[in-house]
């Protein structure tokens, strides 16, 4: 089980893996949908390392602003 460094979950999951087993592992936090992969430094990975700036918890989630989607390409 891995945290969300972001807003703390315990609900991470894994999306995808290395193509060399065990190298690494791209996890995806379904509450904030903040992705990371087990690879990066404590400073990404470690909840308690990570930015208080970019931090958020799932009371913030309901009130963020709304990103437009990205249209498609021509």
């Amino acid at each position: 089980m891995h945290i969300c460094p972001r807003c703390e979950s315990n609900r991470s999951e894994v999306v995808s893996h290395s193509p060399v087993k065990g190298a690494w592992e791209v996890l995806l936090c379904p509450v904030c949908l903040f992705t990371w992969r087990t690879s990066e430094p404590d400073s990404i990975t470690d909840p308690a390392k990570y930015k208080s700036a970019f931090k958020v918890n799932p009371q913030d989630i309901p009130d963020a602003a709304h990103v437009p989607p990205i249209p498609e390409r021509i």
